[in-house]
């Protein structure tokens, strides 16, 4: 269990981290939680539009019922990703993370 994640506000241990996934706009992981959500407000308004930014998007697996390998999520920017995929990077990170 990971009890120390890093981000959010300084000198706060946070015990959580956001569900939020940053992917760039050519689709390659960039970052995930804390991370993610704070790179992704410090881009510029008119570049933040190109990337993928995911936030709470576990949330769709509660909110659906009719949840198949099709279901799609959607970015802050409207774009639309399969949530196979989307959850395949969360996972690739989580798996790295507990590696290191």
């Amino acid at each position: 269990v990971c009890r120390k994640w890093e981000g959010g506000d300084p000198g706060v241990a946070n015990q959580k981290t956001p569900t939020s996934l940053l992917l760039t706009p050519e689709g390659v992981f960039h970052s995930f939680g804390y991370t993610a959500r704070d790179y992704y407000h410090d881009l510029d308004p008119e570049e933040a539009r190109d990337w993928l930014y995911f936030e709470k998007f576990k949330m769709k697996i509660h909110s659906t019922s009719d949840l198949t390998m099709k279901t799609e999520l959607e970015a802050v920017n409207g774009k639309k990703m399969q949530a196979l995929e989307v959850f395949a990077h969360a996972l690739r990170f989580f798996k790295q993370h507990a590696v290191q």
